[in-house]
């Protein structure tokens, strides 16, 4: 086989170790998928060496080199923060963590599986929507505690006129890997 087949080959070993830990790390597999992993780690020491006047196949076999390294730093981190226990996979409801220091504290889920903030304390949704925006490695630059309280509370005007209610509840969620809040009338 030459070096292209080569290169083919490792490319879809890749793709599958990396469906196999997506599986693995979603709970549909048992099994961490240590022998493909240490298989591909086998050759990628073995490709690491190779010298070829090719510049498409040097660049392919770069790229997977690069792809591989990447797809193993995070593999790394999830699975220590697996064992570490702060690891929260995205299709459990997409909740978002209190925040460690005790600061954001929250209500219990609501039926949906997101936080519910009460309406009262905008200062705890708001710690709540930035701690959010940073899990999702969302900018957080423009957004003051007076600017949200502005806009929370022209929303909140705009509720209690349409729903007749001064009962609102602020729900801060994850949502396709973007943090959202909402704010919904109490029943």
């Amino acid at each position: 086989m030459g070096l292209a087949e080569d290169i083919v080959v490792l490319e879809s070993k890749i793709a599958r170790l990396k469906l196999e830990y997506e599986q693995y790390f979603m709970r549909v597999l048992r099994r961490e998928p240590a022998n493909l992993r240490a298989e591909l780690d086998r050759l990628m020491l073995s490709y690491s060496g190779i010298v070829t006047t090719n510049s498409m196949l040097k660049f392919r076999l770069n790229s997977a080199i690069a792809k591989y390294n990447v797809y193993r730093q995070y593999w790394n981190r999830t699975l220590r923060e697996i064992e570490e226990g702060t690891y929260s996979r995205r299709g459990e409801g997409g909740v978002v963590p209190a925040a460690s220091n005790g600061a954001a504290r929250q209500s219990p889920p609501d039926a949906a599986g997101a936080p519910v903030v009460s309406g009262a304390d905008i200062n705890e949704a708001y710690k709540s929507y930035i701690a959010a925006k940073r899990e999702c490695n969302e900018p957080t630059d423009g957004i003051t505690a007076e600017s949200f309280t502005r806009s929370i509370e022209a929303a909140r005007k705009k509720l209690e006129a349409q729903y007749n209610t001064s009962e609102i509840d602020l729900k801060v969620s994850i949502k396709d890997g973007k943090a959202k809040i909402s704010m919904l009338p109490k029943k």
